[in-house]
This record gives C-alpha cells, structure tokens and sequence, in this order.
C-alpha cells in the first residue's frame, strides 16, 4: 500500500499502460505481429454504456475496504503467482484494501469447489463473511460460468440471493456484479450463464459491470495472447488486461 494515496485516475492510467506492457510481450513471445494499443482512456472518455449511475461508487474512500467474491479466475489460476490475478492487481490499482475470497468449481448456485470442498456458492459465503463482523465499503461478485447445471431462473434467482444477502448486512456498501469472461477456447456454451447473471444483477438492483461493453473484452482476435493454455483461464497479460478494464469502469463512477 503507498504511504499517500495516488490520485484516482492516475491508478487506472498507470494499470492500463501495466496492461498495454504484458500484452505486448505476450504477443511478441508468441512471435505474433504487434498492433499498436491506444493510450488508455481518461475515465471521464469512456463509452457511457461502461458507466453506471454515479452512486454509490462515487461516494467511495480513497481506500475503502472491499469484498471480491469469486472462483478460479478471480483467484488467478493460469497467473505465474497468485497476486498477478486480475482481482489483487485491480485491487492495488484502484487502492482497495481488499479481501479476495476466491474458490476454484464454485458459483452463484454451484457450492462444490474443485477441491471436494462443498457449501461454497457464493451466498453461503457471503453470510459466513457477514457474521464475521467484517466491514466492507464495496462489494464484487464475480463468476458464474461454473453454474452450466443450472437454469436460467436459477441462475437469476441465486444472484440476486447473493446481492440481497450482501445488501442486508452492509446497506450502505457499493454492491458490483461483474458479470463472467474466460478465453474462448472452451467457454462459448459456458457464456450461456451471462444473461441470467446479468438480469439477476438489474433484478437486484445491483452495479452490473459488463465485459461485453461496448465490445466483448475477451475476442477472437485477443483469446489467444490471453489464454493460459487451457482454454479457461488467462494468462497474467490477460489479467492485467481485465484488471485494467475493470478498473477504469470503477474510476469512471468518481467523474
């Protein structure tokens, strides 16, 4: 953590050139040609379908204490060390202090981790956080694609659980949903999930951060440099790549 906070916007510039620097030598160890990335946007440029209405985002900390609920790609599997996850390296950029509690397998409905390990959808844990006593300004649920078993109600149903579960024991708190990306090697019937997830989130009234807008951030023409090599995670250019995208939607709320 710096000793002085660093001024909002110069945080989202300085982890999308981090961004623009990891995918570049990912493209280049790949020996692909390199496409010029333009300069990061300034928050205040970005597409208004990438803004929400301004609070209660706009009314954050400089370093509020967060809550990022989430499974293996929030925990940064495919990442060469665990604080290269898109979730810590959004985190340190936006200066949250940040508890990341991210478990491989689970989702909004699925409790079963990839470890054998089961009552861990998303609402379960978010109660056991709320009767921890810990106290949060924001709040992010990211995931879902692990739910494939369940219906498109459920699906809504379980996330807007979730956000109300979060809502009832910190009202006061930024409630984010950002909705669920992968590469596209083993994820196109896996995005099924995305709508519900997303209709869950307006159902809830929740903050629905949307990584198909104002196009899909995860694309044909990106998968590839991003992907871990298994088709479901990302690589740390990858994440670094979404940490920066996530993280100038968030300073664009304090415009």
């Amino acid at each position: 953590m710096p000793d002085q906070p660093v001024p909002r916007r110069s945080r989202a510039l300085a982890i999308t050139r981090i961004a623009a620097t990891l995918a570049i030598g990912a493209m280049l160890g790949a020996g692909l040609g390199v496409a010029v990335m333009a300069d990061p946007l300034a928050s205040s440029e970005l597409p208004l379908e990438e803004r929400a209405p301004a609070e209660p985002l706009a009314s954050l900390p400089e370093q509020p204490t967060a809550l990022i609920v989430g499974d293996s790609f929030s925990e940064g599997i495919g990442a060469s060390k665990p604080d290269a996850g898109w979730a810590r390296t959004a985190s340190d950029a936006l200066s949250w202090r940040a508890t990341i509690d991210a478990i491989g397998g689970t989702g909004f409905t699925k409790g079963n981790a990839s470890d054998g390990r089961i009552g861990l959808a998303y609402v379960d844990r978010i109660e056991a956080h709320a009767a921890s006593g810990a106290e949060y300004d924001v709040i992010v649920l990211q995931g879902g694609l692990n739910d494939f078993l369940a219906t498109h109600r459920e699906e809504v149903l379980a996330t807007v659980r979730a956000v109300e579960a979060a809502r009832e024991r910190w009202p006061d708190a930024a409630i984010v949903v950002f909705g669920p990306i992968e590469p596209l090697g083993m994820g196109v019937q896996r995005s099924a999930r995305f709508e519900a997830i997303r209709e869950g989130a307006e159902e809830a009234d929740a903050t629905f951060i949307d990584p198909d807008v104002p196009a899909p951030w995860i694309n044909e023409r990106n998968s590839i440099r991003f992907d871990a090599g298994d088709g479901l995670h990302l690589n740390d250019a990858g994440y670094a790549y979404i940490a920066a995208r996530f993280a100038a939607v968030i300073e664009s709320y304090a415009d």
